[in-house]
């Protein structure tokens, strides 16, 4: 009797722990990271609204339909995060389809001591595998917070400014902002610093980043320090900075067209047709912004913002949130998610689709992962490309364990009943 008692356990913890990764429901999160690889959009990160740190790598997967109130989240077991990160940057690189998600930087905890941790400054994690491994920080490369970064076609991510706390105990974080431009040649793995003295900008950190085709990477808002004794201040979504991937050189442009507020912890995708489309955000004080969506069209000069009301009830317009990401899909959809709510002052655990071919916000996000090629991307640098052929959903294969589990789960208990049944016979 104790045999099938014994089995009965082992099968009925593992059928748990399987549910638990299909069923997985994340923790509601702000400044974390996401990465759109593979018909998923991974999440790195963030600072959630519980005492214990999480370190868990899960995503939303794509390769199926779903609305925004069933959402299918999957937890990746096998990558848990090396520390507990918010604030940081994750860049994706695909040379030769060899994926790896370099996240930088943020405040970083060590997973044992539970301390601030900045002894590795990258983090990278190879998709195929599964696994993480650190990379080399550079000798002279502070740590850096509430930066963006970008990568160009020769594998090379571009970091600029950011923040550097050198105090995270007091009610407000004391440290320094910066205006240098940090990169890291993915190829060689090394970090470097551009020596650049002309056309400098401000102080900056809490920007967006977009790299045009080009090679033109685009900075709007954020928080910028215009002398080293100033107050920071949030920066005029007309003055936008240009930095030349190619000559190595900054420029500036004074966009025109409607008045859009000034913000910091927004989010900002590329659209294929040139288009930058900026979500939310919030004040110095961390208040709301008006209006929560607008388009810079780049393709214009000088680039032009506009926003206009979408073509969809505002039941399905999003809250006021800022520390979310957005992240597009294909080329047609933008998606949201988590951030904290400003309008009632909650982390926010929601996902919101704006679909930006029909300038409307949806509730229902129809895949299209089965009927054109896989896709890789991340939200500063959309590139869609071929990839590597592993499952993009494995919910089949899990529906087909839990009913095998199921069928063992019965047999066990038949197999029970009848051993008692038989002790009490022969007993009697």
């Amino acid at each position: 009797m104790y045999l099938p008692f014994k089995l009965f356990k082992i099968i009925f913890c593992t059928l748990l722990l399987i549910i638990s990764i299909l069923c997985y429901d994340p923790t509601e999160r702000k400044y974390h990271s996401g990465v759109v690889i593979d018909d998923r959009l991974l999440i790195f990160g963030g600072d959630t609204n519980i005492t214990e740190l999480t370190f868990e790598l899960f995503y939303l997967d794509l390769s199926k339909s779903f609305d925004n109130n069933n959402l299918t989240w999957v937890l990746i077991p096998e990558g848990s995060l090396p520390v507990y990160t918010y604030d940081s940057a994750a860049v994706l690189s695909s040379d030769n389809y060899n994926y790896t998600i370099y996240l930088i930087g943020g405040f970083m905890r060590n997973k044992n001591t539970f301390d601030y941790d900045y002894s590795n400054l990258v983090y990278a994690y190879n998709y195929p595998a599964s696994t993480w491994s650190t990379q080399p920080g550079g000798d002279s490369v502070p740590p850096r917070q509430n930066m963006k970064g970008v990568i160009d076609n020769s594998g090379i991510i571009y970091i600029f400014g950011g923040f550097n706390a050198t105090n995270v105990e007091e009610s407000e974080y004391i440290g320094t902002d910066y205006n240098d431009m940090n990169i890291l040649n993915t190829a060689k793995m090394t970090w470097s610093t551009l020596d650049i003295s002309a056309n400098l900008p401000n102080k900056c950190a809490g920007y967006t980043a977009n790299i045009l085709p080009s090679g033109i990477i685009v900075y709007t808002g954020g928080l910028e320090q215009v002398s080293d004794n100033a107050n920071l201040t949030l920066v005029n979504m007309n003055e936008i900075k240009l930095f030349d991937t190619n000559e190595y050189e900054w420029s500036y442009i004074n966009a025109t067209g409607d008045e859009i507020d000034p913000r910091w912890y927004f989010s900002s995708v590329l659209t294929p047709d040139g288009n930058i489309i900026i979500f939310g955000g919030c004040t110095r004080n961390f208040t709301i912004v008006n209006p929560k969506l607008a388009t810079l069209n780049t393709s214009k000069d000088p680039f032009e913002w506009f926003w206009f009301i979408p073509n969809s009830s505002k039941a399905n317009t999003p809250p006021s949130i800022y520390g979310h990401t957005a992240n597009l899909y294909y080329d047609y959809m933008m998606i949201i998610t988590f951030g904290y709510n400003i309008d009632n002052q909650t982390y926010n655990s929601q996902v919101y689709l704006y679909d930006i071919k029909n300038n409307t916000w949806v509730t229902i996000f129809i895949s299209i992962a089965n009927n054109t090629i896989p896709f890789v991307q991340v939200s500063t640098y959309p590139t869609p490309t071929p990839s590597f052929s592993i499952p993009t959903s494995t919910f089949p294969i899990i529906i087909v364990m839990i009913i095998v589990i199921i069928g063992f789960i019965a047999i066990s208990i038949v197999i029970f009943i009848s051993c008692r049944n038989k002790e009490r016979n022969s007993s009697s």
